[in-house]
């Protein structure tokens, strides 16, 4: 049994694309921005081949950060409502915001949805627009990094007096 076929959209070799041909030799995909790839059949059966499409459903994984002043649990109602919101989003298993970490310029998440395999990408990007919106109209913040530089007095005076002098 092999592990794709022609149509199916695989990850190997450090490619990914739809399998359009096997041969004895090669194998030939089509990268998502149209580029033909043959790949000798030796670095394909001799290296982890993910099939991104071989099963019926996917869990879409949206990594978000929000800011630090925002309600744990309003958080997690708002990013899981957007998700639930969205057609092509499936029921079950629901929808579920994880709470992942304490980054240092916001709090992390992980949004996870599934959907049909073949909507992947469509959700992937509504998840996206959802979220964003559903945070915004909460008055959620989604923070940037940023550095705070604190000037230490004395090498400031010291700067100071070494430029008015030179």
């Amino acid at each position: 049994c092999s592990p794709f076929k022609v149509d199916d959209v695989i990850q190997v070799s450090g490619t990914t694309g739809k399998v359009t041909r096997i041969d004895l030799f090669t194998t030939d995909l089509v990268t998502g921005d149209n580029r033909k790839i043959i790949v000798p059949n030796k670095n394909v059966f001799g290296n982890t081949i993910e099939n991104l499409t071989a099963l019926d459903t996917r869990r879409v994984d949206l990594e978000v950060g929000v800011d630090y002043g925002g309600d744990i649990d309003v958080t997690r109602k708002t990013l899981e409502t957007a998700a639930r919101e969205l057609e092509l989003v499936l029921d079950e298993p629901a929808p579920h915001a994880v709470l992942t970490g304490l980054g240092a310029s916001s709090v992390d998440w992980s949004l996870r949805c599934w959907c049909k395999t073949a909507d992947y990408w469509s959700v992937r990007e509504a998840l996206i627009r959802a979220a964003k919106q559903a945070l915004d109209a909460k008055q959620l913040g989604i923070p940037f990094p940023q550095v705070d530089v604190h000037l230490d007095e004395p090498a400031l005076s010291a700067l100071a007096k070494k430029h008015s002098l030179g």
